[in-house]
């Protein structure tokens, strides 16, 4: 799709502290908790993507996780290579038109963003009430 980095924001900063002793003490269980996240990024772009054959619906993926520094990164994209024109918007043939974009990913971003504080906290929750820390 693009090269366009997205940031999910919605810790507070006890919420970072923490997030950081588990990612240290219990690494497996953090990672499940990001790739669950790009789950639900996957199913929720998956379902706004406008369907004519199909192709276009079934071609998105979730790469593996990988960390960087202090950060996880973990993609969710599309390699078809319409994706962008019906992501941002093209020109008809002949330039006379313009079809307006259906911004899936844009509006699953959205809507896993307003969706993660919540997320985070029931997970967070549930972890400490499985842990001792």
């Amino acid at each position: 799709m693009s090269d366009t980095d997205y940031k999910f924001d919605g810790l507070d900063e006890w919420e970072k502290r923490l997030s950081q002793v588990i990612e240290n003490q219990y690494p497996d269980e953090f990672r499940k908790m990001v790739i669950d996240v790009a789950a639900e990024l996957f199913g929720r772009v998956t379902e706004k993507t406008p369907v004519k054959t199909g192709h276009l619906m079934n071609e998105w993926r979730v790469g593996n996780i990988e960390k960087r520094g202090d950060e996880y990164y973990i993609e969710v994209y599309n390699n078809v290579e319409y994706a962008e024109p019906v992501e941002y918007g093209h020109r008809t043939r002949g330039g006379k038109g313009f079809v307006k974009g259906a911004h899936m990913m844009e509006l699953s971003m959205q809507d896993v963003q307003k969706a993660l504080p919540g997320y985070l906290r029931e997970w967070l929750n549930d972890f400490l009430n499985s842990h001792e820390l």
